[in-house]
């Protein structure tokens, strides 16, 4: 949410953790279908029998579906005005577009959708995920019926149905009961069922409160897309790519490493996780965002050491050589450029120069393709070394950041297309104007297919034998390079495993004296933890989805081709008044 004032700019992230239809407790499910919407399952999106009560007692009546419900919380924001003609506004645009929104959404998919982005009091606790941490301290697969009943029951009015809360509690408390008594009135549990959840209450689980710094990430996409986008006295909903859970684990892993003492506190760091279409799925902005609000990962101009050699491979690919071609590795006057304490080997292969990252082979090579050719395939790939780069720019001699450097290593992980990161799918104002679009990136080829293999058949090399060792996984495929500037003030490992693209910066305060990082060590252990957690995580939910579709097919035949993404089939499923295919259209052009 986007709000620009006369001052400035009020912006957060809402960040609910989604969860998949599978995840969501059957007893959340009919709990919140009992008080929200009782005839869901069995209305087309509208419910006429609700919608009469409103046209007879009046619009304070409500009637709105939960698909309806959907529609204004997400998009319909600048409608909620008390006036008539607003209300009327709003309510003829829930109407008119719910029974769109639940045929092409689905049942399921869209109670778990309305249930990931309810508010149950603030921005800090958006969606079931998010509450049931907070109140409960659980999963919400271990929510009992009774508190199933009681996270229902809030919807309505969740600070003054705070069960935490003295003063509210006891109000929250016969909320819940209401709750029950109503889902058996409904047939939806039994009375005994009623009796043994209000005996069983609240049974508190042992885990932490979720939360995550969204800070760094809410501020680049203020920056980057706030003043094309938003206009003074405006409130503009940015669809964002952040994954809340994959955030969190890539904090959690740097607070251990800061623990253990392998980041030292001389170090600050930066950190970004994309998809390979470039979508930033996580950002570290600082070690410790609540102590210094300055985004390393987009904002910090810092020397890229090892990791700049990317477009010297690919060169060396277009110019016919492959990984088991002959360079040497010897010093190209007096003793520069060092290889540190490896030395030099003299003839070698460019995969061994390559995975041990040997800095005079590196430098002999960039001087026998020309600087200038490894340069414009730098640029190709998204990285300017400079307007007049020598040979020793892959020594990574030039000021780059974490965002550019990812997006480069993804350019190669992608299979070759051209990235522009991007932290936001839509923006759509308050009445539900669309007013930019970026459902669908776009796809320029930037490396030839040729190249494809064989850079990537290096970049393994680094991880399995080379540098960059300590980011190996045990049950999945890792690609990398580290890279250390001089004196150890920079220290980076960007790799990528399973199609997510993590390119991790630690670099020592300028002046300070102390414990040296280099990119083989944190950086590379950092890469290799995030990777296996966010692995596992994201295993766990495909099994999650094909259970489900299994089980959908099971019960009603479902073809599970045609489950369609809610929120990317909104612009297919809704008659436009222009269908013209433009990326971005004007805010008249288009409504959801």
């Amino acid at each position: 949410m986007v709000s620009r004032t006369k001052t400035g700019w009020d912006a957060y992230c809402r960040c609910p953790v989604v969860l998949a239809p599978s995840e969501i407790p059957e007893v959340m499910k009919k709990a919140i279908v009992t008080v929200e919407d009782k005839r869901f399952f069995d209305h087309g999106g509208v419910d006429v029998v609700s919608l009469l009560s409103v046209l007879k007692g009046g619009l304070t009546r409500g009637g709105s579906t939960i698909p309806m419900q959907l529609l204004k919380n997400l998009v319909f924001h600048d409608l909620r005005a008390s006036d008539v003609l607003t209300r009327l506004e709003r309510k003829g645009a829930e109407v008119w577009y719910a029974g769109l929104f639940d045929e092409a959404v689905g049942k399921e998919e869209l109670l778990a959708a309305y249930l990931n982005q309810i508010e149950f009091g603030g921005r800090d606790i958006v969606g079931l995920y998010r509450a049931s941490r907070h109140y409960f301290r659980k999963e919400p697969k271990d929510l009992t019926l009774y508190e199933a009943a009681l996270l229902a029951g809030m919807v309505k009015a969740p600070a003054r149905l705070n069960p935490l809360r003295a003063k509210t509690r006891e109000r929250a408390h016969e909320r819940a009961l209401l709750v029950l008594k109503l889902m058996v009135e409904q047939g939806r549990i039994s009375d005994k069922e009623r009796r043994q959840a209000e005996e069983a209450g609240i049974r508190p689980g042992m885990l932490p409160e979720f939360k995550i710094q969204a800070q760094a990430f809410t501020e680049w996409v203020v920056e980057t897309w706030g003043d094309k986008y938003v206009q003074p006295g405006e409130t503009v909903r940015f669809f964002v790519t952040l994954n809340p859970h994959v955030q969190h684990i890539a904090e959690q892993q740097l607070s251990r490493l800061i623990k253990d003492g392998a980041v030292p506190p001389q170090y600050d760091a930066g950190a970004v996780m994309m998809a390979l279409n470039g979508r930033v799925q996580a950002m570290v902005g600082s070690v410790n965002w609540s102590q210094r609000q300055f985004n390393n990962a987009v904002k910090a101009r810092v020397q890229a050491g090892s990791t700049a050699k990317l477009p010297l491979l690919i060169a060396a690919c277009e110019a016919g050589k492959s990984p088991e071609s002959r360079v040497l590795d010897q010093p190209v006057r007096g003793s520069w450029p060092a290889n540190g304490e490896q030395g030099y080997r003299g003839q070698t292969t460019l995969k061994e120069a390559f995975a041990s990252s040997r800095n005079a082979a590196a430098v002999r090579l960039t001087q026998e393709l020309g600087a200038d050719t490894v340069a414009t395939v730098s640029r190709r790939i998204g990285i300017d070394p400079g307007p007049a780069a020598d040979s020793s720019f892959v020594l990574g001699s030039y000021s780059s950041n974490v965002m550019t450097m990812t997006a480069a290593y993804t350019a190669v992980a992608n299979g070759g297309y051209q990235i522009e990161p991007s932290g936001v799918l839509a923006v759509v104002d308050g009445r539900g104007q669309v007013r930019a679009d970026f459902l669908t990136p776009m796809r320029t080829r930037v490396i030839p297919e040729k190249c494809i293999e064989p850079t990537q058949a290096l970049l393994r090399e680094v991880v399995q034998n080379g540098t960059g060792r300590t980011a190996r996984l045990k049950h999945w495929a890792a690609y990398g390079k580290t890279g250390t500037s001089t004196g150890n003030a920079d220290a980076w490992f960007i790799g990528w495993s399973e199609q997510r693209v993590f390119g991790v910066w630690m670099g020592r305060r300028r002046g300070e004296p102390g414990q040296a990082v280099a990119g083989a060590g944190a950086p590379a252990t950092y890469f290799g933890r995030v990777a296996t957690a966010v692995n596992e995580w994201a295993e766990r939910q495909q099994r999650l989805e094909e259970q489900r579709l299994a089980n959908a097919r099971t019960k009603r035949g479902l073809d599970p081709s045609k489950t369609v993404d809610w929120f990317s089939s909104l612009p297919r499923a809704i008659p436009l008044p222009d269908t013209s295919s433009a990326q971005e259209r004007p805010s008249k052009e288009k409504r959801t």
